[in-house]
């Protein structure tokens, strides 16, 4: 400040200076006067005239150099305000303008430093903002953000989209009067007791169905340990849950149809090694009943062999031009005599050149198990279509039968291994309930697409597109 004090003392000075000047005049005027009385009115008249002009002049000298001093020292302070008062309401990209190296000048670039700073700062911490909103917003996981008062804060896009909740239901109310689940409310009370990592496997139902969640409460905590809130994370673990359930049927199952013919191969064995081998008639019935299990133990085990082969990585199919019409009528050559002994009637029609590039062997088990699975499930003296059509780049598959139908909650879990839609009736005939899982499986290896449509008592189709082309 010693500028701007040297500056206005420099200006005091002036002022005293002609303000002097003009007494020095007046008193001049006013000594002649006095030592010449006898001077004429015009003299007199000539001095005030002098002396009001002077008084006018410095007047207004006064009155410029006053502003002009003003304007330069008030206009760089007017300026740092105004950008101050920007700065204050967020304005960021505010700038003034700097001048002289003085102490407004000084003063106008270190606000110019502040102001570009804050801007940096604000840009950094606006990005790293749309960093964490996209991540959350983005990430395969719902999210809830609750403060130390319990009111909502967050809630990102999966868990709205799982649960079907507007955000409005939500965001600042309190958690226990906008979260449904007694469970979840529980978890967070436990969270904000304890003050620990709370997780929980609980089954939420949304909607008509029933949904397995991992369901993790974390503090959120300041530098002080201090609780700032909880976060809640949803981890939607239905499918996990499904296909350990699968498995463990897949065990199960796997157990029962291999205890049967197990089961069946030494009762009959030991019957025979206890006596009933002298009888003929019984010996040659045992063991047609033996070499039978033995057929379907064999199948069952090289159903499971088969499965396991495509679903390991290195499974390859032998690409080649497949004429299906060659191959469907192979099929039911195969199951003529199953056809005829329930009378079925079967109507074939072909339309195009139904030609695709696949691996016949695997194509024929698909046909030779869609066509014996129609024939095991249609009542005597029923119908079977088959239509083979060609389109622009796909051979479309269809069969449809009149037999007993599947049930429209039963339809999702056809393709499921070892399921029957009438387990009397499948085993029965010889299946193993792994079928229409293989068939499943090598239609998606050839890049085709499998649909049901079934009602019962009204028989059920299969439709089966395949590329006539191969797809890399």
């Amino acid at each position: 400040m010693k500028k701007f004090r040297s500056r206005f003392l420099n200006a005091q000075f002036v002022i005293l200076f002609i303000v002097f000047i003009i007494m020095i005049v007046f008193l001049g005027n006013l000594f002649e006067g006095i030592l010449f009385e006898d001077a004429s009115q015009e003299a007199l008249t000539n001095m005030w005239l002098i002396l009001i002009s002077s008084f006018a002049t410095a007047f207004f000298v006064i009155i410029y150099i006053s502003l002009s001093i003003s304007n330069q020292l008030t206009k760089p302070l007017e300026g740092a305000l105004k950008v101050a008062n920007e700065l204050a309401s967020g304005n960021f990209q505010a700038r003034t303008y700097e001048y002289k190296l003085d102490e407004t000048g000084q003063l106008s670039h270190a606000l110019n430093i502040l102001a570009r700073n804050l801007q940096n700062m604000t840009s950094s911490y606006e990005m790293q903002q749309n960093r964490l909103m996209t991540l959350i917003e983005n990430m395969d996981s719902g999210l809830i953000l609750i403060d130390t008062k319990g009111f909502i804060n967050l809630v990102n896009r999966f868990y709205k989209e799982t649960f079907g909740i507007d955000s409005k239901e939500y965001i600042d109310s309190l958690y226990y009067n906008a979260i449904p689940y007694r469970e979840i409310i529980r978890l967070v009370e436990e969270t904000l007791l304890v003050e620990k990592t709370v997780r929980k496997q609980v089954e939420l139902q949304v909607g008509i169905e029933i949904r397995h969640f991992d369901v993790s409460g974390a503090p959120i905590l300041d530098h002080d340990d201090k609780l700032k809130g909880v976060v809640l994370v949803f981890h939607d673990i239905t499918e996990l849950k499904k296909l350990e359930q699968m498995r463990k049927d897949f065990v199960a199952n796997v157990s029962h149809e291999l205890k049967t013919p197990v089961t069946s191969l030494k009762g009959f064995a030991e019957t025979l090694l206890d006596g009933a081998m002298e009888n003929k008639a019984f010996r040659t019935r045992f063991l047609t009943i033996i070499l039978n299990e033995s057929d379907r133990l064999q199948s069952l085990i090289q159903d499971l062999l088969d499965l396991s082969k495509m679903e390991q990585k290195h499974f390859s199919l032998s690409w080649q031009d497949v004429d299906l019409q060659e191959i469907i009528d192979d099929c039911l050559l195969m199951t003529k005599s199953k056809a005829d002994e329930k009378n079925i009637e079967i109507s074939v029609e072909y339309e195009g050149y139904v030609s695709v590039k696949g691996d016949t062997n695997r194509l024929k088990q698909v046909f030779l198990n869609l066509i014996a699975n129609s024939l095991t499930y249609t009542q005597e003296n029923g119908k079977v279509d088959i239509s083979v059509k060609e389109t622009n780049e796909t051979v479309e598959f269809n069969i449809s039968d009149n037999g007993i139908g599947i049930r429209k909650q039963e339809i999702p879990r056809i393709f499921e291994r070892f399921y029957r839609v009438d387990r009397a009736r499948s085993r029965n005939s010889g299946g193993t309930g792994l079928g229409l899982a293989i068939v499943k499986h090598l239609i998606e290896a050839h890049n085709g697409k499998i649909q049901v449509d079934s009602e019962p008592g009204k028989g059920t189709t299969f439709r089966i597109s395949l590329l006539k082309k191969r797809k890399f």
